[in-house]
């Protein structure tokens, strides 16, 4: 492990609960190019992101590492020793562990993805992962994942007989990583609490597939459910409604409408009552919840905008969050909104309204005009015509390298081709593209997508070759916040509401204007989730008298920390027009599929 003390110190069980400290390192595995024995090589070199045991990080090679433990000790491979110890024992005849063995059988499912922009669905390729295989292979049927749930409802019991042992079971079924609020985690089981009912439950998604086992020991109750439909909600919708129908006298009876308006501290109000700016309460966190078209949203820093839906007892739904996130507004004699209320699993939070902040007395045109000087200036931003950029790219949480060539063209044109390395090998490629309309994406290891919606619309901001000239153009608001600290630096905090695609906050120096830093959201028209990310721009240079940051550092909950530092800039170069067109991106390995919303304005 990266970390000494973590080197040192990791056992087996740390692999299970994940604590090791590591993000997920999923893009060597993706790749398809590393053995079992490269990809834990791989979480080796990557930085951890928290000390051992600090705080949970799922982590899909440490249960690689894992299996191939079981298997060593047992002189076997780990899919001989699933097919032995679970499989046969369990009479589970109709479970796999390749996709090889699956595709024998007479009436395996294809995988799909649904598209929310264009609402098509698409057929998608199995994706092999024996490398990885005891982080999630195994491919079964209904009928085989109930006679799972039995032995686990038995206590590690099937037909009579022990298979694991009590003290062994205790042990996988009882907390041992605390996550949030009531939620911890198990030796492969995420524990909850279920209306004051013990929860084991565990999904998983791979392309195609989503699925969904849970287990309520106390009532004897379990639930499968398989989709072939990628990241399908589901799985967890149908748990909810048929645990409600099933077990009606453990869901609580919500209160009538009238009765809880009449209480002041969930009083019954419109939606729009709430919009403001609020903070939580000794915590100063900032909550904004705003009302745009016929939608009111809360927003927390560094997270998606989360839609409210009126509910029976007069609180609003965070959609898409689950049930255990709500909000209800509290109210005095006269009926106005004092305060909030928000639930979730971490706990209950009270909200109050934020001190007003005064507004930086620079107007947007001012703060504008300030940037494009800081940048360069008018005359000498459109003198660059066309840009190719040579980097190097360290995805330090991955443990994986890469180099990239990026190129834009005036007015709007843009593409960047990416190649992987990691354990001194090239392991994959990838490319995007936007050609002035259309855009997309593809990898060595994944199928190439054309973007729509929000994505696309997204695409149309970023490439915009003189994005700092077309605030008006491209924006249906610019908005400067406050004065807030970047670092150690003074920054102004100016919040960009495109007339389409996602809004995003830049962060300006306010002593040499140059932006400094970036938060926004990746979208994806496969899933209705909406990542955040930011970026911060450091080391700027002067090339044919425009300032470029040559560092620039993202952090995004999927990869990490991955640091992007230019080793050489040509400008108003020709460019061959094929660059930014679909084109080949075989090795059998591109790039990780992350194009940022919004862009440097």
């Amino acid at each position: 492990m990266a970390d000494a003390e973590t080197d040192k110190n990791i056992v087996v069980r740390d692999l299970m609960d994940h604590s090791s400290g590591l993000t997920r390192t999923d893009l060597a595995m993706i790749t398809g190019q590393l053995n079992r024995k490269e990809l834990i090589q791989v979480a080796g070199l990557a930085k951890p992101t928290a000390k051992l045991r600090e705080k949970f990080q799922y982590q899909n090679i440490m249960y690689a590492a894992a299996g191939e433990i079981a298997a060593t000790v047992e002189k076997s491979t780990w899919d001989k020793v699933i097919a032995s110890e679970i499989f046969k024992p369990l009479g589970m005849a109709n479970s796999t562990t390749t996709i090889a063995a699956m595709t024998r059988a007479k009436d395996y499912s294809f995988g799909y993805e649904y598209n929310f922009d264009t609402k098509a669905t698409k057929r998608l390729p199995f994706r092999e992962i024996g490398p990885s295989a005891p982080a999630g292979a195994i491919n079964s049927s209904v009928r085989d994942m109930a006679k799972w749930i039995e032995f686990v409802l038995d206590g590690g019991m099937a037909d009579g007989k022990r298979i694991v042992s009590e003290k062994g079971f205790e042990e996988w079924t009882k907390p041992q990583m605390k996550i949030a609020g009531k939620v911890s985690y198990g030796l492969g089981w995420f524990i909850e609490d279920w209306n004051g009912l013990k929860v084991l439950q565990h999904g998983g998604n791979i392309d195609g597939f989503n699925a969904m086992v849970a287990i309520m020991p106390e009532k004897k109750l379990g639930f499968v459910l398989l989709t072939n439909v990628s990241g399908s909600p589901l799985t967890t919708e149908a748990k909810d409604i048929i645990w409600s129908n099933i077990l009606p006298d453990s869901v609580p009876q919500k209160p009538s409408a009238e009765t809880v308006a009449s209480k002041p501290a969930g009083a019954k109000v419109d939606a729009a009552a709430l919009v403001g700016d609020w903070i939580i309460k000794g915590q100063k966190v900032p909550i904004e919840i705003r009302k745009a078209a016929d939608k009111v949203t809360l927003t927390v820093p560094g997270q998606p905008a989360y839609t409210l839906k009126a509910r029976p007892d007069g609180s609003f739904a965070l959609s898409p969050l689950p049930d255990s996130f709500s909000i209800a507004a509290k109210t005095d004699a006269g009926g106005k909104v004092v305060a909030l209320s928000l639930s979730q699993p971490q706990g209950t939070f009270d909200l109050e309204p934020a001190t007003p902040v005064e507004k930086p007395s620079i107007t947007v045109a001012e703060l504008q005009k300030k940037v494009v000087e800081a940048l360069g200036g008018e005359e000498a931003l459109r003198k660059i015509k066309s840009r190719v950029v040579d980097a190097d790219v360290d995805l330090e949480n991955q443990g994986v390298t890469a180099k990239a060539r990026s190129y834009t063209e005036a007015p709007n044109r843009s593409a960047t081709d990416t190649t992987f390395f990691t354990l001194g090998k090239e392991i994959a490629k990838a490319y995007e593209y936007f050609d002035g309309s259309k855009g997309g994406e593809a990898a060595s290891f994944a199928p190439p997508e054309e973007w729509a919606g929000l994505k696309l619309d997204n695409a149309v901001i970023s490439s915009d070759f003189y994005g700092a000239l077309n605030w008006d153009k491209n924006f249906s608001s610019v908005e400067i916040k406050a004065v807030v600290k970047v670092g150690d630096a003074d920054a102004y905090e100016v919040r960009f509401v495109p007339k389409k695609g996602t809004e995003f906050t830049v962060f300006y120096s306010t002593k040499t204007f140059l932006p400094v830093k970036q938060n926004a959201l990746s979208v994806s028209s496969t899933s209705p989730v909406k990542l955040p990310y930011s970026e911060e721009y450091s080391d700027y240079r002067e090339v044919d008298g425009v300032m470029i940051p040559y560092v620039v550092t993202t952090n995004s909950p999927t990869m990490g920390k991955i640091v992007v530092t230019i080793k050489d800039v040509k400008q108003n170069i020709q460019i061959d027009p094929k660059a930014f067109t679909p084109h080949d991106a075989s090795l059998d390995a591109p790039k990780a599929r992350s194009k940022k919303a919004g862009g440097v304005h």
